[in-house]
C-alpha cells in the first residue's frame, strides 16, 4: 500500500512552486509564504503567526450561483467566509459569527486564504521590526460583512503573535 504525506509541487521547467501537505486536508504552500518562512526562521529564529481565532474559506469556492446572489444583493463578490469562530477568543467577543465575511484586514481586500497567511506573515514581520515580542497582542482592523443583521462593519481585532499552532475551540451550540 502506497502512503504519501505530500511533498514538492514542480512546475513545468523545473523549479518547485509549492509544497503539499497531505496530512491537512490536502493543503498547498505557494513557494512565495515557504520563502517568507525560512526567511523569517533565518532572521528571527522562529515563525510566528497570528493567531485570529477563525477559521475560513474564500467566497471564490462557492457555487458560482450563490457568488451571483452575494455579488447582486449585498455587492460582495471576494472576500474570506467565516467558517469558525473560536469559544471565547476575541473574535467571538466582538461579534464575529460563522457565516460572516471578511472582507478586509488593516484595509486591504482579501480573497483567498493564501493572500491572508501572506498577509499574516508580513504583520508578523512588523511586529517583530517594532522589536515586540512573541506572545503579545496586535491590533488588526477587519472589515466584516455579518450575514445575520445583513450590514458592514469594521472592528479592532486584537490578536496574539505566538509561534504555537492555534486551536480553534468550538462553541457549545443550543438545541
Amino acid at each position: 500500500m502506497l502512503h504519501d504525506d505530500g511533498g514538492p509541487i514542480i512546475d513545468l521547467e523545473g523549479k518547485v512552486v509549492g509544497l503539499v501537505n497531505n496530512q491537512i486536508n490536502e493543503t498547498f504552500v505557494p513557494s512565495s509564504i515557504l520563502h517568507k518562512c525560512f526567511d523569517f526562521w533565518r532572521r528571527f529564529n522562529c515563525m510566528p503567526r497570528l493567531h485570529l481565532g477563525m477559521t475560513f474559506s474564500p467566497i471564490k469556492f462557492l457555487d458560482p450561483i450563490c457568488i451571483e446572489r452575494m455579488t447582486r444583493k449585498h455587492n460582495i463578490d471576494s472576500g474570506l467566509i467565516v467558517e469558525q469562530v473560536s469559544k471565547e477568543s476575541h473574535a467571538e467577543k466582538i461579534g464575529i459569527r460563522k457565516g460572516d465575511v471578511i472582507e478586509s484586514f488593516n484595509g486591504k481586500h482579501i480573497s483567498t486564504t493564501i493572500e491572508l497567511e501572506s498577509m499574516l506573515i508580513d504583520m508578523c514581520w512588523d511586529h517583530f521590526d517594532q522589536r515586540k515580542k512573541l506572545n503579545t497582542e496586535k491590533d488588526v482592523s477587519v472589515k466584516i460583512f455579518d450575514a445575520t443583521k445583513i450590514c458592514q462593519r469594521t472592528r479592532n481585532l486584537t490578536a496574539i503573535v505566538s509561534d504555537r499552532g492555534e486551536d480553534i475551540v468550538k462553541a457549545m451550540s443550543v438545541l
